[in-house]
């Protein structure tokens, strides 16, 4: 990083390697995001994207980082950066997998829910399948670089190792319990306990994304427009099932659906759909 203009130069490029087609859409179906990179090792059920993973016996091996990490944040230091850098942590594909939901902590806890403002529906499903090979995955700690900010205005990265000499990396070791499940064919549903109603309609397929800090997430933008309790439920497809989910106001119908209920206040308004948060 002593040379500015190697510096500038190797971010330029590496930027645009960033874009690459396994970025993802965020917020409601059709929107994307810049890249972000997988760091949580993953159990496929069906593609993710661009992603390419190995098998149960020979999952992918670890992407590192290539070219000059960056520094100047909040958190002092050298950093690989999520947007900026390319890597991935390993991954395999299965035809079946066991998972745990993991909501949200803004549909599970106190956050006050407004008609009219984008409520972000969240759901990660964790691996629940303990295996004797690979018993562990590589990939890595992915940091928020600038507590300062908001969340979704934070660069997000993990640390170099090194100098302009020859950088390299810190990779972790993921257990099974600890690998993160994508089911290509997983749906849900958001019904308005009172009336019935669908906000959004049986069927419906939320967007898979890579977060900031490298997990595979559903997410979705929900904006409704009536107060009063909702029902938000995830279906998977027939080989991936849940062994439970972990919010108190949530609950399981059968192997292959969780739900979480909501309640939704008066207020809020402006701003158009899709918001992001």
């Amino acid at each position: 990083m002593k040379n500015s203009s190697l510096y500038l130069a190797m971010a330029l490029v590496l930027g645009a390697v960033s874009a690459a087609p396994h970025a993802f859409a965020k917020g409601r179906p059709g929107e994307e995001t810049a890249a972000q990179n997988l760091s949580v090792p993953a159990i496929l059920v069906g593609p993710l994207g661009a992603l390419s993973c190995g098998t149960p016996e020979a999952p992918s091996a670890l992407v590192k980082p290539m070219g000059v990490p960056l520094s100047g944040y909040e958190v002092p230091g050298d950093y690989w950066v999520q947007k900026v850098h390319t890597w991935q942590a390993q991954c395999f594909n299965s035809d079946q997998a066991q998972v745990f939901g993991n909501w949200g902590d803004n549909l599970k806890g106190d956050a006050r829910l407004k008609t009219g403002s984008p409520i972000r529906v969240e759901l990660v499903l964790t691996n629940m399948t303990a295996y004797s090979t690979p018993s562990a995955m590589q990939g890595y700690a992915v940091l928020k670089l600038e507590p300062s900010k908001l969340d979704r205005l934070s660069a997000y990265g993990h640390a170099a190792i090194g100098d302009g000499g020859g950088w390299g990396d810190v990779p972790v070791d993921h257990t099974s319990a600890q690998w993160l499940v994508h089911d290509a064919g997983i749906t849900f549903s958001v019904m308005n306990k009172s009336t019935g109603a669908y906000a959004v309609e049986p069927g419906t397929s939320p967007t898979a994304e890579i977060n900031a800090t490298g997990k595979v997430v559903y997410g979705y933008n929900l904006r409704v427009e009536t107060a009063g309790a909702y029902r938000i439920q995830f279906t998977t497809s027939g080989p991936v099932t849940f062994t439970g989910q972990d919010a108190a106001n949530g609950g399981q119908v059968g192997l292959n659906d969780v739900f979480i209920d909501i309640q939704v206040v008066a207020g809020g308004g402006g701003g158009g759909k899709g918001g992001r948060n």
